[in-house]
């Protein structure tokens, strides 16, 4: 008996030691991660025709706009551009005041630079006529660049472009109110997606119910002017309102200001990245990159970019990224 009064007291002993040594080792709560962050580039007008195309087939080099600043495109998880011409050897010049076509071998370039997604909803997509716009499209997919804001149809055209980048679901739209409006996709017809206040609304709201960010490119305003005009302030507040992210504009070709509003970023052009014209306001542009954090848009820097006198971008000398802000009130400038 009193043997097993002292196997009991032993086992009761060893107990009381090893129970605190086992709660010591019971593993520490994992503390929440730091959601993953990705960044995405947003430059303005990319124009391929004209002077820039006749360098690059001098050069013999479908690359060469590109090659001074495609490490900084490529470093970005996402890379979107606006395309200013349509890239095809089919279509008829329409004869506009500016009629751009740039060769098809300038796919490599576009592919090279890193871009993912381009919009073609701008006035110079027309320029060779519906052909040439559906060649341009087809071109663009078959190098893995996605076209945004023209298709096929009415609904392709309006349709986003719906992009999962490590999970997270983005929503390209992109649309264009500077004229010829005869671009407009139609029921059957191949076409451009017009910027219609309401339509675009309910574009948004769909994109909305399908993305985790949605991004609004819009080709408008006035060329060469420095501010939005009161318009531009109206439907780029109603988007964001209606649900858009953010909100990236081209067609003036020079740089206007960038607005925050509702904790949401428009900037209403970014200028030019890839052009020839000759006025010096033309020749710079901005970058802007959007630095995500999980599911949302946690900063906004813009890169001043150059392009210099051999017609290649270069980020301008001596400039670092920075936090984007509101370079004036938009209102009021556009109210002057």
């Amino acid at each position: 008996m009193k043997a097993c009064v002292r196997l009991f007291t032993r086992l009761f002993l060893a107990t009381m030691v090893v129970a605190p040594a086992a709660r010591a080792q019971k593993p520490a709560p994992e503390m929440p991660r730091a959601p993953r962050e990705q960044k995405l580039i947003f430059v303005g007008d990319v124009m391929l025709s004209r002077s820039v195309g006749a360098k690059m087939q001098a050069e013999d080099d479908w690359t060469y706009p590109f090659e001074k600043i495609a490490p900084t495109l490529r470093s970005a998880n996402l890379t979107f551009g606006n395309l200013e011409c349509p890239v095809s050897d089919t279509g008829r010049n329409r004869h506009h005041l500016y009629s751009f076509r740039a060769d098809p071998k300038a796919i490599a370039g576009l592919k090279f630079a890193g871009f993912d997604v381009m919009s073609v909803a701008n006035n110079h997509s027309f320029d060779w006529g519906r052909p040439a716009l559906v060649d341009t499209l087809v071109r663009l997919r078959a190098a893995g660049i996605r076209p945004v804001g023209a298709g096929a149809n009415d609904l392709e055209a309006h349709y986003p472009v719906l992009v999962r980048l490590n999970g997270v679901k983005l929503a390209f739209l992109a649309y264009v109110n500077v004229p010829p409006k005869e671009a407009t996709a139609g029921t059957d017809q191949p076409g451009v997606a017009w910027l219609d206040r309401d339509r675009t609304s309910a574009d948004i709201r769909f994109a909305r119910a399908l993305a985790d960010v949605v991004i609004v490119s819009v080709h408008w305003g006035v060329e060469y002017m420095r501010k939005p005009q009161r318009l531009q302030l109206e439907l780029a507040h109603q988007m964001i309102d209606a649900g858009a992210d953010l909100i990236v504009g081209s067609h003036p070709h020079v740089i206007q200001p960038l607005e925050e509003y509702h904790g949401r970023w428009i900037a209403y052009s970014l200028g030019n990245f890839i052009f020839d014209q000759h006025d010096p306001p033309t020749h710079h542009g901005l970058m802007l990159e959007v630095t995500l954090a999980g599911k949302r848009i946690r900063q906004v820097q813009s890169v001043p970019i150059t392009i210099d006198g051999s017609l290649q971008a270069v980020v301008t000398n001596g400039e670092k990224p920075a936090e984007a802000r509101p370079s004036e009130n938009a209102e009021r400038a556009a109210a002057q």
